[in-house]
């Protein structure tokens, strides 16, 4: 009976056609390829911004209807992290889904958010 009910499950998911690829984890060095010099076009809790990750390790942020933002980057071995004058050090995992990375939040309300990464300093929309 158990080999039967395997068979059914194979049989199954043959059947259902291909399945979507999930989103990779990305390593340190692969955020820090992603981003390094680079321009991520996304939204922020419903808010469009874009963020430019300098070669030196300083960031900018610019969201829609707010000041520019002006802080400092790194990555370790498994996550991207930040600090801001206003809101202090945050670190985050980076997943990447075909072209786009997604941000994902820590703690007890995990959120995930989608980002575009654009080729150099593209700071001000066009």
């Amino acid at each position: 009976m158990r080999v039967r009910a395997l068979i059914f499950a194979a049989a199954l998911m043959l059947s259902a056609g291909p399945v979507a690829a999930m989103p990779e984890r990305l390593s340190g060095s692969e955020i820090r390829d992603w981003l390094l010099g680079n321009t991520v076009v996304g939204a922020w809790a419903g808010t469009p911004y874009r963020q430019l990750f300098r070669t030196d390790g300083t960031t900018a942020y610019k969201a829609d209807g707010a000041a520019l933002d002006e802080g400092r980057w790194w990555v370790t071995d498994e996550e991207y992290c930040s600090w801001w004058q206003g809101s202090g050090e945050a670190c985050y995992q980076v997943l990447r889904d075909g072209d786009d990375l997604i941000w994902r939040t820590k703690g007890v309300f995990k959120r995930s958010y989608t980002a575009a990464v654009v080729t150099g300093d593209q700071l001000a929309p066009r």
